[in-house]
């Protein structure tokens, strides 16, 4: 084996011997060749006079200067190419497209639209306390889904853009390997696996552009407006000792909620007030008869007998009382458990997100650098170097829905705290007429 090693770039060819008489030329990178021929140059002109040395410096500045600029070798060669031309038509073919120049909607601006186009809601004049808390929940349901398809819009928009730069990298993958073909290098078999890749990820491709194109629709179609540009990504989560949400206590958290929740103070104040007008006696009686109810059903399948009421004082205001305050019941209980839900939901996709953001990610990075290193040393091939790449913008999309799950999860649980329902893990936002019936409350 003969080696000419080029310090100035940490670049190496070899001439391997392929087969008696005949010496095989396989560069780090193909730009080698150029800084070859400038050394070669270099030496044929050693005695030249001043200028010509001048040039053959020049020529030997530029060869180098081209072999440090395409590190990845073939990759990046075929990127420069591909960069002089149009591209691979067969990826322009998405629905989604955005105006350049149109204002970026951020989650004040998109808020902002929803609330003037539901501006007979806020001029509305509630006559009673029910009438004002059910309008209330009407109110936050409603933004609860416009941010939550904020989110989901801006998401998918990353990750369209993540599978644009992996279909393009399968396209460049496609067309060195159909070069290899040509030459001889490679049978049919091993480009059929190449085009295979291909077809996959400009599969996804399209089911990526579609997801973001209907994603933003929604949102568009939620706010009243389509003028505007997504931002291009969600940004990352905050470290945890940042969410107040996550580090008060459950208990103190509950009090809160239902201190501020738009029904649970009236429902309180209608049961205690029932209570007191029927008094401790028919209430006293009316549990007696609820637990010889309750007792005389022994299975799930038992039928639960109905209540005689001539056996014990009856009216109106122990209906109200005994509905009143199985209401009340009914929120605390449920309350209490969707914010142990939310909590938990949040920690656990905040704790994703960071690993997967601050760790994984990282080292699928740390991966692809070592791969570079050791293919610019001839230690593997431009295919495993491929494949690193691919895997770390795999990483990248696993970054984005981790993102996504994360700012859904803390939407809910902020939600939940002022005292909309809570929608839970896995839900997506729904339209404007979902929420509108859902501003009944718990």
């Amino acid at each position: 084996m003969f080696i000419l090693s080029f310090n100035p770039v940490q670049a190496t060819m070899r001439l391997i011997p392929d087969r008696p008489g005949h010496v095989l030329l396989r560069p780090a990178f193909l730009t080698c060749a150029a800084l070859l021929a400038a050394m070669l140059v270099s030496h044929a002109h050693a005695h030249t006079p001043s200028a010509s040395a001048q040039a053959d410096s020049q020529r030997w500045r530029n060869a180098n200067s081209d072999v440090g600029r395409y590190t990845r070798g073939h990759i990046d060669l075929l990127k420069a190419e591909r960069g002089r031309t149009a591209g691979d038509p067969a990826l322009n073919i998405g629905a989604f497209k955005e105006d350049s120049a149109a204002p970026e909607l951020t989650q004040e601006a998109a808020r902002k639209a929803l609330l003037t186009l539901h501006a007979d809601l806020l001029a509305e004049q509630a006559i009673s306390g029910l009438e004002k808390s059910a309008r209330n929940i009407q109110l936050l349901s409603l933004q609860q889904a416009t941010h939550k398809l904020w989110i989901e819009a801006v998401a998918a928009k990353e990750q369209l853009n993540i599978h644009k730069r992996l279909a393009e990298a399968s396209s460049v993958s496609l067309e060195l390997a159909r070069r290899m073909e040509k030459v001889g290098n490679w049978g049919r078999n091993r480009l059929v696996e190449v085009e295979i890749s291909y077809q996959s990820a400009r599969n996804q491709l399209l089911l990526a552009d579609q997801a973001a194109f209907n994603a933003r629709q929604k949102l568009f179609g939620q706010i009243g407006s389509d003028q505007w540009r997504l931002p291009n990504a969600l940004p990352k989560p905050t470290h945890e000792s940042g969410i107040p949400e996550l580090l008060i206590p459950l208990e103190q958290q509950h009090a809160e909620l239902l201190a501020r929740h738009p029904q649970f103070s009236l429902l309180e104040k209608q049961a205690q007030y029932y209570e007191r007008i029927v008094g401790p006696d028919m209430l006293e009686q009316w549990r007696q008869q609820l637990d010889q109810l309750l007792g005389s059903s022994t299975s799930w399948t038992s039928t639960i007998p109905t209540l005689d009421r001539t056996k014990m004082l009856w009216n109106h205001d122990l209906d109200k009382a005994i509905k009143a305050r199985a209401e009340v019941l009914r929120m605390r209980l449920k309350t209490n458990s969707d914010l142990q839900q939310a909590r938990e939901h949040l920690r656990a996709a905040h704790t994703q997100a960071s690993d997967i953001l601050n760790k994984l990610h990282a080292l699928y990075g740390t991966a692809e650098e070592e791969a570079l290193t050791r293919y610019n040393g001839m230690f593997i091939s431009t295919w495993e170097l491929i494949a690193k790449a691919q895997a770390k913008m795999q990483a990248e999309l696993a970054v984005a829905q981790a993102k996504q799950s994360f700012w859904i999860a803390l939407a809910d649980m902020r939600a939940l705290l002022a005292g909309a329902p809570y929608a839970g893990p896995g839900s997506s936002a729904g339209g404007p007429e979902s929420n509108i019936s859902s501003g009944k409350g718990h």
